[in-house]
């Protein structure tokens, strides 16, 4: 039987949000992708670094795109702004968006690359953001597909999405895609209500059919 290509269990838009202003939230993270800032409703700011995790507040000035931090818990101080790219500037840090768990909890994100089409599921739980992945290989020689499945839990940490022990780094967030990779390979995937459902390839046949 085919030795079907691992599943590409790779997972964010960050905008901030302050003092009950809806404009801008999400998480960012800084450029070596172990330390990620999180901008949540009421003001709070949660910053997580390795295993350390830290609060503290913020006010956003939509006019001036200035984030004003007020130190607590050792959390930084400071004016933070925002770039016109969407990256902020945190004196000599530049933080990039990166995924949260609110942007990818109930929906599907679907990428195809190559001879592969990728999906992945999001459910939130009481034991944390279940995952079902999907992934499927096409053989051009036979005109044959391995379809294999996966239930898991995604965690986020910096810029890394972890699918239980699996690691995947995250890059090119936006609201509607983002790229996940794994060593050398990459996959855009995009955002699709929650169940959308794979579309085969025409003219393929899956291998346990035959």
């Amino acid at each position: 039987m085919k030795k079907a290509f691992s599943i590409l269990s790779l997972i964010l838009p960050l905008f901030l949000t302050a003092c009950g202003s809806d404009e801008f939230k999400g998480r960012y993270t800084d450029q070596e992708g172990l330390k990620s800032y999180e901008f949540l409703p009421d003001g709070e700011l949660r910053i997580v670094s390795d295993k350390n995790e830290t609060f503290g507040r913020y006010e956003y000035e939509s006019n001036d795109k200035k984030i004003t931090l007020m130190s607590e818990q050792n959390t930084p101080s400071g004016t933070v702004t925002v770039n016109a790219d969407g990256s902020l500037q945190l004196d000599a840090t530049t933080l990039t968006r990166s995924v949260d768990t609110a942007m990818l909890a109930n929906s599907t994100w679907i990428g195809n690359e190559g001879q592969y089409t990728f999906t992945l599921t999001f459910t939130p739980t009481e034991k944390g953001l279940e995952t079902y992945s999907e992934l499927v290989t096409y053989y051009d020689d036979d005109m044959t597909y391995v379809y294999q499945t996966d239930d898991s839990i995604t965690k986020l940490s910096g810029n890394q999405l972890f699918l239980d022990n699996t690691v995947y780094s995250v890059s090119d967030v936006s609201d509607t895609s983002l790229k996940l990779s794994i060593g050398n390979q990459s996959m855009v995937i995009h955002k699709h209500p929650k169940d959308t459902r794979i579309e085969f390839r025409d003219g393929y046949s899956n291998v346990d059919d035959e």
